[in-house]
């Protein structure tokens, strides 16, 4: 293994690919739950709609993990080659009340390619931001 350099780090969370969100229930097992994500001023930015089961989990006990990885095609050697970002830290869950976290989310996501309301679709419905202020990170790669 070893350490991603800054501008790595950087590539690899501008990629719009998903990060696994990880919480603990009351019993003290682990929930791992895929979810898009922001990178912006030293946090983490989740959202999600306002029933889902994560969001108590958060609530009851706001320590988190949460990796963001990319793993390339084989090579002749045998090998796939990848690159992550492992993060431990302290989850706050608040309201997107005006949709704007989960509009700048989705547009890292969702390209212009798709249907106009892609990035307004179910906003009415009402969203939560996660907040993840990262405790410690460690951005590695396999090779």
């Amino acid at each position: 293994m070893r350490t991603l350099d800054e501008t790595e780090v950087i590539e690899l969370l501008a990629q719009d690919v998903v990060a696994r969100l990880a919480t603990v229930d009351a019993a003290g097992y682990p929930h791992v739950t895929p979810v898009w994500f922001l990178w912006d001023n030293d946090a983490y930015y989740v959202t999600s709609y306002l029933d889902r089961p994560h969001l108590d989990r958060i609530r009851s006990n706001p320590r988190v993990g949460l990796v963001i990885d990319t793993e390339h095609e084989q090579r002749a050697d045998g090998e796939r080659p990848n690159r992550q970002i492992r993060v431990i830290g302290d989850a706050l869950v608040s309201v997107d009340s005006t949709g704007d976290w989960t509009r700048r989310i989705r547009r890292k996501y969702i390209d212009g390619s798709a249907s106009p309301d892609a990035v307004e679709r179910g906003l009415h419905r009402g969203r939560a931001l996660i907040t993840i202020s990262p405790i410690e990170m460690r951005a590695v790669a396999s090779v």
